[in-house]
């Protein structure tokens, strides 16, 4: 049976508490699998021991991404102390580059063991792509995307330029859109950003897209995409009118139903399975 695109793919850290153990790893795969979804976007998990296996998984491992912002520690516990004390950190002012890890980034392994799985990955899965959030790109062209942020400080067209001098192609993510410099003044209403920026940004890059990010700006847009309506309606749209390969969902599964053993996991599943129809009909 053929499956038309773009394919639904689902980044796992959207369910990141099941990345603890390998054994749940499966069970979120197989989950997502059953929920619909074709691929995966992998990160170096803590849970993930033998890379391999995940061949077997029902989910085709087609992107990777670095870790978030991992701490210095293998040996859980420390991390979760790093994690705690990264929010103290922050809250009392402390600057660096890259921030303080706070408890979310506690989940994956050491910066080190991250690295090395990132490479293991890569040579694991020969087809996937690594999803980089930076022009410095470390492994082969053509095997990279580009994720626009603002970050990169560059603008529309000159991210265009530079993929397509590079042949690489880009990931469109409507919650990192890049610093607009439009805005709309009307009469007794404060300067607002002008709304339409995704649009303009996203017809920029069109041709060199692979990959959009059904990634929502607002807690509304998912509720209003299981509504019908909406920017990530309109995002999946606009993405299959210019033939982009691959939706890749990240939004999150509800705390409650990564807790282990909880009762509520399957309502996960069934949220997702109701995200990736929203899209299809879109």
């Amino acid at each position: 049976m053929s499956i038309e695109r773009p394919y639904l793919e689902y980044n796992l850290a959207g369910g990141l508490l099941l990345t603890l153990r390998e054994k749940d790893i499966f069970r979120l795969c197989q989950g997502v699998g059953k929920a619909g979804y074709t691929h995966a976007c992998v990160l170096p998990f803590r849970g993930l021991k033998e890379t391999e296996t995940l061949k077997e998984q029902p989910l085709t491992v087609i992107h990777l991404e670095d870790a978030w912002n991992p701490t210095s520690f293998e040996f859980f516990p420390a991390a979760i102390i790093a994690g705690l004390l990264g929010y103290a950190k922050r809250f009392a002012g402390y600057k660096s580059l890259p921030p303080p890890p706070i408890l979310p980034d506690a989940v994956f392994p050491s910066k080190d063991t991250c690295q090395k799985l990132v490479q293991e990955l890569m040579r694991v899965f020969p087809n996937a792509k690594f999803i980089s959030h930076e022009v410095k790109i470390r492994f082969p062209r053509s095997r990279c995307l580009l994720e626009i942020n603002p970050g990169l400080e560059m603008t529309a067209t000159q991210i265009r330029d530079w993929a397509q001098q590079n042949k690489i192609g880009l990931v469109f993510d409507p919650k990192h859109l890049l610093i607009s410099t439009q805005t709309i003044n009307l009469p007794n209403q404060p300067t607002k950003k002008y709304q339409g920026e995704w649009e303009e940004q996203f017809q920029t890059l069109a041709p060199l897209i692979e990959v959009v990010d059904i990634h929502p700006p607002q807690k509304k847009d998912v509720e209003e995409l299981l509504g019908g309506k909406g920017i990530l309606g309109e995002i999946a749209r606009a993405a299959k009118e210019n033939k982009v390969q691959f939706l890749r969902v990240e939004i999150p599964m509800p705390i409650s139903t990564q807790i282990l053993l909880s009762p509520t996991q399957k309502v996960g599943f069934t949220f997702l399975r109701e995200i990736g129809e929203a899209l299809k009909s879109a």
